[in-house]
């Protein structure tokens, strides 16, 4: 499974509300329409400050190395999934799945992705492919979950195979037996180049300017953590005290040179399906 994450900044014209309006309506719909898609999620940043779900003391406690401009360059991110690499280059074509007077016909929109982009995003997205470790399956209900996206960068004097041993096995076990935990799942960053072939040559990331703005953005940070509750308070209690709370503040901070919090507001547009695809039509 190919695992695909996009991180976008709202266009300056649009409000927060506007912008998630605009990106969850009609931008998904195209979206969740490209060729071969296995899963498609959307995540828009809170508009309510981390403090303010979790407690200030709280977040005090279990963060660090966060730089001040983090929040000004990202408004939301995108998970795409699909089977192969090849598949996910190959998904902005024309799609067969519009319905004509005939039957089916094909949707030049979809290769375009609704053709939005300047309107709705500041720049291009950064896009990056990520090595997914499934901690705990989640499962959604029919109605809103808290989540938090833990961003964590490693320390220096671990090797990365030895940092992904160990945030995949001790810590990833630990944090699994947080009482209240719906789901979690921890996403590393790899250099595998997704930009070039999905989006035009000319695009802003491939300039000068777009890769300094991505760059700067991926500097914070290695990898990320999500992670489900139904509420912020059960998120609260699992790490505000007792051993389980020390134990993986310790091991935190023995692993992070940075590790800090920010809430989301996840919409499902295409159910992730990591089974093999079968041998027909399937969205």
């Amino acid at each position: 499974m190919l695992k695909v994450f996009g991180f976008v900044r709202r266009h300056p014209r649009l409000t927060h509300d506007e912008y998630r309006a605009a990106h969850v309506g009609y931008h998904n719909s195209f979206g969740r329409r490209l060729n071969g898609i296995r899963g498609y999620l959307l995540n828009v940043a809170s508009n309510t400050a981390i403090e303010s779900a979790i407690g200030e003391a709280l977040n005090h406690r279990l963060s660090w190395g966060a730089p001040d401009y983090f929040d000004e360059q990202w408004d939301g991110w995108g998970q795409l999934m699909f089977d192969t690499l090849e598949d996910y280059l190959s998904a902005r074509a024309p799609a067969r799945d519009y319905p004509g007077p005939n039957g089916l016909q094909d949707d030049p929109m979809v290769a375009k992705v609704g053709g939005d982009f300047d309107d709705l995003y500041a720049g291009s997205p950064f896009q990056f492919h990520v090595d997914e470790h499934i901690v705990k399956t989640v499962r959604r209900p029919e109605r809103k979950l808290f989540k938090l996206v833990q961003f964590f960068k490693r320390k220096n004097d671990l090797p990365p195979e030895l940092f992904r041993a160990y945030l995949t096995g001790r810590y990833a076990t630990l944090a699994a037996s947080m009482p209240g935990l719906r789901g979690m799942t921890i996403n590393i960053r790899t250099p595998i180049d997704v930009m070039s072939g999905f989006f035009a040559t000319d695009a802003e990331g491939f300039t000068p300017a777009g890769i300094k703005r991505r760059e700067k953005f991926y500097e914070s940070w290695d990898g990320m953590g999500e992670l489900w509750f139904d509420a912020h308070d059960q998120f609260v209690s699992a790490r505000d005290h007792g051993k389980l709370a020390d134990d993986l503040l310790a091991l935190e901070s023995t692993l992070f040179a940075g590790n800090f919090y920010r809430e989301v507001d996840e919409t499902v547009a295409v159910l992730p399906k990591r089974d093999p695809a079968p041998d027909f039509y399937h969205r």
